[in-house]
């Protein structure tokens, strides 16, 4: 492809592939390094340098010096080369005219530099270049002549050459031994980012439980790594979170769909219990109304089946206002009621409703519980009136009361009422829709053999609403159910049987 487009896309840094970090650590620490031996080594030539001239400058004022010791020691003239020549410094004896009487003059310097050698043989290794001038001092002496002292400059950058290789290949060596230790140590410091990327990777596959867990949280990377688990953390519980109310909205759609279900059954229910002595009603009054020329035993039988449907709707309409207010929360009052005697008491209108019906109340002794006395005699009702319709032929109706420790969700002592049928055991799966309301579990759902299916519903709304519960078990040789009831505080010297 050619053309502006294809030009941006080239100069496309994204199109560059990056480098990692240990890389580019590495790369600024090396270049940062060999621009201090680049800085370092300039500074020391120059140093070493100006130190070597001032060496040299020295020498040549210390033979010069020595000139003036030796002729004052009237030395020969003949021999003042030879005590002066030697250690980088060349001395000569000359005439008045330049010519040369004693020592050998240092080779001049050719133009624009060149090679030279150290007096007395040649300079091993890569000969320096003679970059200036020879250092010179000229004594004149009593006979006429001079001596002439100098000292070679090719001698100080032999040395600068010899130092500026062995700086060069020590820098090299010290550069990528660095370089390669630098890259190690990054790479070993680094590692734990390795580590967060393996973590990172694990759990966008799906190990949510995974973490760093850093050995050390007071190095940078390890802080990353401690702040990594904690938003990793954070992150599960905003999701917990997010799944809790989910799910308490899913519960409660759900919950609103039973409610709107149970609700729309009860009122289906409610129709149909009403509707059978409401059509009773209204076929006994247009009885009435069209025959009443009927004698009168005739229209007294009419009237009296007329108020027994009437009744019937209106028990069915109470017992549906009272389940309504119990469960809206109708306030209890409360007082200490023997709940021995409750039993016994409603024990005794049993047997005056079924004369032949056998009943009976065991009891090791008073149970006193802080109860609305007029709620529990009618769940009492409710109890033996069921026992009643589903007792055996020739069977019997037992009602035992006894004290509890503990009801058993941590509320402390409590009173029990166990009313029990020897009828036939209740299905298990309808065990706990008995307690629904408007349910019997009779198919023909006939008036003969029970009511209209409130009687229960209304009993564990009134025990719940004492902060008790009523629930059905399975009897060996029958159907028990149980009533549990929060004791009343026992005044001093008044015992509880506990059972």
């Amino acid at each position: 492809m050619t053309g502006p487009l294809a030009r941006l896309r080239r100069r496309d840094p994204s199109a560059v592939p990056a480098r990692s970090l240990r890389f580019r650590v590495t790369a600024t620490v090396v270049a940062v390094m060999v621009v201090t031996l680049l800085v370092a080594g300039i500074v020391l030539d120059l140093v070493l340098s100006a130190a070597l001239e001032r060496d040299q400058q020295d020498r040549l004022s210390e033979r010069a010096a020595r000139v003036d010791q030796l002729v004052a020691q009237q030395v020969p003239a003949d021999d003042l080369v030879g005590l002066l020549d030697g250690q980088g410094v060349n001395a000569v004896r000359r005439q008045a005219d330049g010519a040369v009487l004693e020592g050998v003059p240092a080779p001049p310097a050719p133009p624009g530099g060149g090679p030279g050698g150290p007096p007395g043989g040649p300079r091993p290794g890569p000969p320096p270049a003679r970059s200036g001038p020879t250092l010179t001092i000229t004594k004149p002496l009593s006979d006429g002549t001079v001596i002439v002292l100098s000292a070679d400059p090719g001698d100080v950058e032999a040395v600068e050459y010899r130092l500026r290789g062995v700086m060069v290949g020590v820098g090299i060596v010290g550069v990528v031994g660095s370089a390669l230790l630098l890259f190690s140590g990054v790479t070993a410091a680094l590692r734990p980012l390795d580590g967060m990327t393996r973590v990172a990777r694990a759990i966008a596959t799906g190990d949510r439980g995974r973490r760093l867990h850093p050995s050390s949280a007071d190095t940078e990377i390890g802080r990353t790594a401690a702040a990594f688990d904690e938003m990793l953390d954070a992150l599960d519980a905003a999701q917990a979170r997010s799944d809790d109310a989910a799910r308490r909205e899913r519960a409660a759609a759900e919950e609103a769909r039973r409610s709107e279900a149970t609700t729309r059954r009860f009122l289906s229910d409610a129709a149909h219990e009403l509707r059978t002595p409401l059509a009773g009603m209204q076929t006994l009054a247009e009885t009435l109304v069209r025959d009443s020329d009927e004698d009168r035993e005739v229209r007294e039988e009419l009237a009296i089946a007329l108020v027994r449907e009437t009744s019937r709707a209106s028990a069915l309409v109470t017992d549906m206002l009272d389940l309504a207010r119990i469960e809206g929360g109708q306030a209890l009052r409360r007082e200490d009621v023997d709940l021995v005697a409750l039993a016994r008491e409603q024990a005794d209108h049993l047997r005056l409703v079924s004369p032949d019906l056998d009943v009976e109340v065991a009891a090791d002794g008073p149970v006193v519980a802080a109860i609305d006395a007029a709620k529990v005699r009618r769940v009492l009702v409710n109890l033996l009136d069921n026992a009643r319709r589903h007792v055996a032929v020739d069977g019997a109706v037992r009602v035992g009361v006894s004290a509890l420790r503990d009801v058993g969700d941590g509320s402390g002592p409590g009173g029990r009422i166990v009313v029990h049928n020897d009828g036939e055991a209740i299905a298990e799966e309808d065990r706990d829709r008995v307690f629904d309301r408007l349910v019997r579990l009779d198919e023909a759902r006939a008036r003969d053999g029970g009511g209209a299916g409130l009687g229960l519903s209304i009993a564990r709304a009134l025990v719940r609403a004492h902060g008790g519960d009523l629930v059905y078990r399975a009897a060996p040789d029958g159907s028990d159910f149980v009533v549990t009831l929060p004791l009343a505080p026992v005044p001093a010297g008044d015992p509880v049987v506990v059972g």
